[in-house]
Order: structure tokens, then sequence, then C-alpha cells
């Protein structure tokens, strides 16, 4: 949902089914960033290659241009992760040379297309689609694509295969963060799953976390709860202190995405829980830091990469493809393991105090070459 990440997700709408098939559109034509090589023909399914050790040119493209236009479509929601993802994106793309329009549609899917439509019909140098439905985009992205414009995508099942894909790692994020679970229960637990359907990150945690239940009997689930909405962790809260309330032996308890463990944290107190519940999360931001470092804080620990920093990643991916750069068909950020412990042991109050702490959440090197002056994420 952050994964933010989802920490690292799309919002309220955003619940409805994703299209999950990565099969190339018939209106799709075009290609983004100069071209995909070897792309099937329209109609024809595809499977998008993950190629992690993808590297930029050494020299500026010859056809690089001195300043270009980039259009970002984003679902933004509740939470700080999402204004460090933009402000990453957005410095990079300054640093770089380019000009940014924000098009947020806030949760309103159908406010998303017609924003969409707004974006193709200025004419940009390439298409940043950050969080949305499937359903909704994935029309507008062949669109684009058919009129020339490169589009880069993160976190949105996608079915163009000639559009660039980038992502958490959250098949990893989801595993570091249940095997630090494991490893801080080791006598197994009652798990209070805090998750919603239909969102691509949110879905790839929970095909691991069934895999979990199913490896490690030891360990249980004994509620679900979660609600994405406009307001996400207090109506997770509602949810979650009547399921809590029914599931009293409740040991620990997962949740997908940051703004879910916040209302898990919420509804443990309701209940007179938080003494008796570990909780474990995916994403981070300054405030996730000072609800897992505050006095007597059930949430032992988080799996999550600096949203910033993946913000300028896209933002990279998307330089290059308006300079003209043939990018690969997906790829993915790995993340890092944060826990309560550390967090405390060296004094981390805020994101910025992480980056410090933890220097190897900021990745220039991916999507990364000289001719691309890169940020310090959270400068």
């Amino acid at each position: 949902m952050r994964t933010k990440a989802l920490r690292f997700a799309a919002v309220a709408a955003a619940l409805a089914t994703a299209l999950v098939g990565c099969s190339q559109n018939p209106g799709g034509g075009g290609s983004a960033g100069g071209g995909q090589s070897g792309a099937p023909a329209a109609g024809q399914p595809c499977e998008r290659k993950v190629q992690n050790d993808f590297a930029l040119p050494g020299e500026k493209p010859a056809a690089a241009k001195a300043s270009f236009r980039v259009a970002m479509v984003r679902q933004s929601g509740v939470g700080d992760y999402f204004e460090q993802w933009g402000n990453g994106a957005a410095a990079q793309i300054k640093a770089a040379g380019g000009s940014l329009d924000v098009f947020d549609a806030r949760g309103d899917n159908a406010k998303q297309v017609a924003q969409f439509n707004d974006a193709i019909t200025a004419k940009p140098d390439v298409i940043i689609v950050d969080h949305g439905l499937a359903d909704s985009v994935n029309p507008k992205i062949d669109e684009a694509i058919s009129k020339g414009i490169p589009v880069v995508v993160y976190d949105v099942n996608i079915a163009n295969c000639k559009a660039m894909y980038i992502s958490q790692d959250d098949e990893s994020i989801a595993t570091k963060i249940l095997d630090y679970l494991k490893q801080d229960n080791p006598s197994g637990g009652k798990v209070a799953y805090v998750n919603v359907s239909g969102i691509a990150p949110l879905d790839s945690r929970d095909a691991v976390y069934q895999q979990f239940l199913k490896a490690n009997p030891s360990f249980s689930q004994v509620a679900r709860f979660g609600k994405y909405s406009e307001s996400v962790a207090s109506d997770t809260a509602t949810e979650g202190a009547a399921a809590l309330k029914a599931a009293p032996t409740t040991t620990v308890s997962f949740a997908a995405y940051d703004e879910l463990a916040k209302g898990t944290l919420i509804a443990l107190r309701q209940n007179n829980m938080s003494g008796k519940v570990k909780v474990y999360g995916v994403d981070i931001s300054t405030a996730d830091i000072q609800l897992m470092t505050e006095p007597a804080s059930p949430w032992r620990a988080t799996a999550a990469t600096d949203p910033a920093n993946v913000g300028a990643i896209v933002a990279r991916a998307a330089v290059a493809g308006a300079n003209g750069v043939a990018m690969p068909e997906k790829l993915t950020i790995p993340a890092a393991l944060i826990t309560q412990d550390m967090l405390r042991q060296r004094s981390v109050t805020n994101m910025d105090d992480l980056r410090a702490a933890l220097p190897d959440l900021n990745t220039p090197n991916i999507i990364g070459a000289g001719w691309i002056p890169t940020i310090k994420p959270g400068a």
C-alpha cells in the first residue's frame, strides 16, 4: 500500500475487483519509453518480466530534450505516505529539468478517468500513473500508449505490457514481516488479520500470508477486519473494535498496510487489549515511527521502503521514458525490516532519522544514470 505502499494503495472505490490478468489490449498501440521489444501482438496474453538488473544507458540519449513535461495521474489517500511519495517524485523531476502537472482524483474513479483524459489531451512527454482502479485506468493507459505517450505505472494491476510497471517487492515485504512475527512469537499465536481485497499490493501480501498460515499451524486466524475508505484508520478501528471483542484470545495482529495498522491500534485500545496483542505492519512514515516508539506500544515491527525514495525511482523511470529510453516491463523495489527495538535503540523519531539509521533505504542506483541528477529523499 507504503507497498506503503502497499503502504504501499488506492482509495475508497479501489475495493472493486481489479484486473489481475496481464493481457495486451487490442486498442493499445505505440510503445512506452520508446517501445518494448518482443511484446506480443495485440489481444495476446503476456507475462510481465521482472528486470531488476535493468540499467539506463550511461550516456544521455542523443534525442534527449532540454526540457520535458510529466503528467502524474494519481489516487492518493489519507496518511503522509502519499505526501512523501509525491514529494520524492516531484523533487526528482525538477532536478532532472522537467515540469510536473499533478491530477489527483482523491478516491473518485470517475474523476480519475476524466483527469486522465485531460492529461492525454495535454500531450505530455510521459505519464505517471500512481495508484488507482485497474478497471478505470487500463483503457486510458491503452489510449495514451496508442498516441505515443510513454506510461510508467506504480501499484496498479495493468493489462498493457507496453507500460512500465513498478512496485514494491510485496512478496518479499510480507515474507520479511511474517518471518519476524514468527521469530517474535516462537510458540505461535492467535492472529487478527487486517487487510482488504482487490488492491494489487495487498493481494500479493495476502497470498504470502495464506501460505504462512499453512506452513505454520501454531498460528491460527481468529479474526479478520479492515476497511478501505477515505478514512482508513478510523473506519478500520470501528470494524476492528467489534471483531476483536468477539476474539478475546487474539495475541498477534498482522496489518498489511500502515493505515490498517493504525486502525488496529485504536481498536486494541478500545478493547483494553493493547497489552496482550502484538502488532506487525507494512510501510513506514513519521507518524508510524511515533506510534511504534511511544511507551507500551504494541506495534512491534514493519517492513517498508522509503516512500520518498520510491517516488524518486518512479520519476527517474518517467524521465528516461520521456527521453526515448526503452524501459523494462516490470521492476520491483526491495524493502527493509524495521523493528520497534531498533527505532528505540537508535533514537529514531522521524523519517529523516530513519534514513540516517538505514542509509540502504535510499537507492539512487535503481533507474539511475549520470545524466539524471539524483536527489536525497526527504531533503
